[in-house]
């Protein structure tokens, strides 16, 4: 078994945002937040916005341009959270990089509607 990998195969995937990012798997979300955010740096400010997701780890990919994919089961999002270089890790407010950056809640909001919408794509492509 792999060490982030749990007993019943899921594991916690965190994704940093923005250009270039890095992505990290663990058997808890708030490890794998920091050790992706770790991995990523945390720029001139001390901080980075960084997603978690739960679900399948093999079947739990992070894209090249970042962002979760998946093959069959699709991953349950946990957060959008801001993680600083002092180890704070919280919910990411409105507007913690710019005016337009989302909060945890839209965040939450928009993803559960993108991986619904997935699905049922998903769904009606097997019916066809």
């Amino acid at each position: 078994m792999k060490d982030h990998v749990l007993s019943n195969g899921y594991t916690f995937m965190a994704i940093t945002t923005g250009h270039y990012g890095s992505w990290a798997k663990a058997t808890d979300p708030i490890t794998a937040a920091r050790n992706a955010a770790n991995a990523n740096g945390y720029g001139s400010g001390g901080r980075i916005a960084v997603q978690v997701f739960f679900g399948k780890s093999g079947d739990m990919q992070c894209g090249l341009t970042g962002g979760v994919f998946w093959n069959e089961a699709p991953p349950i999002p946990i957060g959008l959270f801001l993680v600083s270089k002092t180890g704070a890790i919280k919910p990411m407010p409105k507007g913690a990089f710019n005016s337009d950056h989302e909060s945890h809640d839209e965040w939450m909001s928009s993803m559960i509607v993108q991986i619904e919408s997935h699905r049922a794509d998903a769904e009606a492509d097997a019916e066809a």
